[in-house]
């Protein structure tokens, strides 16, 4: 057994996870108030703001993959950096690059990553699925299947235990 043994195996399964994870999260959302949104933060200082702010840039970052670009043009960020940088010290440039913004911007373009997402599954097949990233990014990843899987539906569900805790902590 390997580590891809566990992972969907076609185009609707795909599509159907990324739904599921995304909906426990705007699930989260829906019930929470704006205030809620931005002021309660998590033990490394981050709102449910920007947790969504994350996600969207990693989506891009997968969407990239996908078209064939390298990670950290979808990151905005230099090639040195992407391959030199801890995981927790990119996630903290792309922190840095949207803590300021606004909450209607992040859920904005959060949704329009997922719009994009949503899209560019649905027109992929088992072909496009079993598709290799390319090795000249040094990615993780095998198979465009793995990479939706990995950075779209699971890690949407990476997010929701935190998204879940900040909406019930209470903002003073």
């Amino acid at each position: 057994m390997t580590e891809y043994d566990d992972l969907p195996t076609g185009a609707e399964e795909v599509l159907e996870n990324v739904h599921s994870a995304r909906a426990e999260i705007e699930a989260i959302i829906d019930q929470v108030s704006q205030e809620q949104m931005t002021a309660a933060t998590d033990e490394g200082g981050w709102s449910i703001k920007d947790h969504l702010a994350h996600i969207a840039e990693w989506q891009w970052r997968g969407l990239a993959l996908i078209e064939g670009r390298a990670s950290w043009e979808a990151l905005n960020i230099d090639e040195d950096t992407y391959r030199n940088k801890s995981i927790d010290e990119i996630n903290d440039i792309i922190y840095q690059r949207h803590k300021d913004d606004s909450l209607p911007e992040v859920l904005t373009e959060f949704r329009k990553a997922q719009e994009k997402v949503v899209l560019t599954l649905e027109q992929m097949n088992e072909d496009d699925l079993e598709r290799p990233i390319p090795d000249r990014f040094g990615e993780e990843y095998r198979r465009v299947i793995d990479l939706v899987e990995a950075n779209f539906a699971g890690h949407d569900r990476d997010h929701v235990e935190d998204i879940r805790q900040l909406a019930n902590q209470p903002v003073d």
